[in-house]
């Protein structure tokens, strides 16, 4: 397949865009556990904020479907979506004679609420949009784009560790790293605005292109009602979802998996041989010095900002970036064997609790079975969540506002699915497998 790569260099951008104050609030964990004391949990508590935020922007997009103003919309949500992650930045070291802690850490969840709601419905008409005018390679550009938005922040997290961590001034440090964040992020930001001027032009294009043939068609045809055509027709939420629910359930499901297994179980290992175990409160201590660690609350505590949990992050958005990327040169899988990945993913999550159960011999402990597991975690659910999303809409003659719907209705699903497995890995990780541990 032949790619014209301005089209999906724009795709890319904006997938990259409407995804980047979720992935900036997960990759920028060390600079807000830094900025607020443990018991706030800031880790917990921003990433359900983001899931809830993700999903209502998303549900909002399927049930306020845009008929042309795709992108416009996106526009607008990206605009104030950038406004948002600097008042955040901003908002988070200011110390407690500006803003009481609560005061402080209530207007910051606050913010990442309105900003990744905002956000995600420029997502879901992103998702609308590529699935109704450029199927065949826009889906699998904004999936591309969003997973290397993630790599990008990663990489901004581990330049901010090794570069600021060990400043006399830490606090000026982890500023500069949030500072960091927010660049990149708005960056990434405003160059998909400037390349939706490429989109635009294209569809309008199209549009006069495809008037052009209308009209040389319908010339004896005058009493064609105009409401017959592909542009205006109305389709059926239920219809679509009755059609494409294998696919659909593959989002969700991919992303309920993976989450609840990374970040969540996977948040709490620790490294030298010993993933999970409170044998580790020396070196947790000692890798993460701006985080106080009580003995009592040691062994319950997981390595946030030590460099193994950081390159834990590494192994899995690197195999995730290259598991999206293999779509494109074909897809294995169709609309019923899609389901099949999801079975994949739950074979992956036996190493992963065992690693976390600690049953067996201790070098399977080792800190590289831990990231090669995480990795090919990654790499499934990569693979399995982009053919699925390009499944919905494979670009069939006449469909085209009925794979625009699909694709939107699959972003929704992905971000619902993002928010159960966030639920049900603090459920496990903070509930269950506390009380099964100690």
């Amino acid at each position: 397949m032949e790619i014209p790569w301005k089209l999906y260099l724009s795709c890319w951008f904006l997938g990259a865009a409407v995804q980047s104050a979720v992935f900036f609030t997960f990759n920028a964990a060390d600079y807000f556990n830094y900025f607020f004391p443990d018991q706030y949990k800031p880790e917990v508590y921003l990433g359900v904020t983001v899931g809830v935020g993700a999903s209502l922007g998303a549900v909002l997009t399927v049930f306020f479907q845009p008929k042309r103003s795709h992108l416009t919309i996106l526009v607008v949500t990206l605009t104030v979506s950038a406004i948002l992650l600097v008042i955040e930045v901003v908002v988070t070291p200011l110390n407690a004679n500006a803003l009481s802690n609560p005061t402080r850490f209530g207007s910051v969840i606050a913010v990442v609420f309105v900003a990744t709601v905002v956000q995600n419905v420029g997502g879901g008409a992103l998702y609308g949009f590529v699935g109704k005018h450029f199927p065949k390679f826009g889906i699998h550009a904004a999936q591309s784009g969003g997973v290397c938005a993630f790599a990008a922040t990663f990489i901004i997290r581990c330049i901010s560790k090794g570069s600021f961590e060990h400043l006399r001034d830490r606090d000026q440090g982890f500023r500069l790293s949030g500072y960091l964040f927010v660049a990149l992020v708005d960056l990434i930001i405003l160059i998909a605005c400037c390349l939706i001027a490429i989109l635009r032009a294209q569809v309008n294009s199209n549009a006069y292109a495809q008037a052009g043939r209308l009209n040389t068609s319908y010339d004896n045809k005058e009493q064609q009602p105009l409401l017959r055509s592909d542009d205006y027709s109305d389709v059926s939420r239920k219809r679509v979802i009755r059609n494409n629910w294998t696919a659909l359930a593959t989002v969700c499901l991919t992303l309920v998996i993976s989450n609840a297994l990374f970040p969540g179980i996977t948040s709490q290992f620790h490294g030298n041989y010993n993933c999970s175990s409170s044998h580790n409160v020396t070196t947790l201590s000692s890798d993460n010095p701006t985080t106080p660690v009580s003995p009592s609350s040691a062994s319950k505590s997981s390595d946030q900002t030590g460099w193994f949990i950081v390159i834990l992050f590494g192994c899995y958005s690197v195999a995730d970036a290259i598991g999206k990327n293999l779509p494109i040169f074909g897809i294995f899988y169709n609309k019923k064997s899609i389901l099949g990945n999801c079975l994949v993913q739950l074979v992956i999550a036996i190493p992963i609790l065992l690693i976390y159960f600690e049953p067996c011999d201790r070098k399977l402990q080792a800190n590289w079975v831990a990231y090669l597991t995480v990795g090919l975690l990654g790499l499934v659910n990569g693979y399995g969540l982009c053919a699925a999303m390009m499944l919905l809409a494979p670009g069939k003659v006449g469909k085209k506002q009925e794979e625009g719907l699909a694709t939107s209705i699959g972003y929704m699903f992905l971000q619902v699915g993002i928010l159960l497995g966030m639920g049900i890995s603090v459920f496990l990780v903070d509930y269950v497998f506390e009380i099964t541990k100690h």
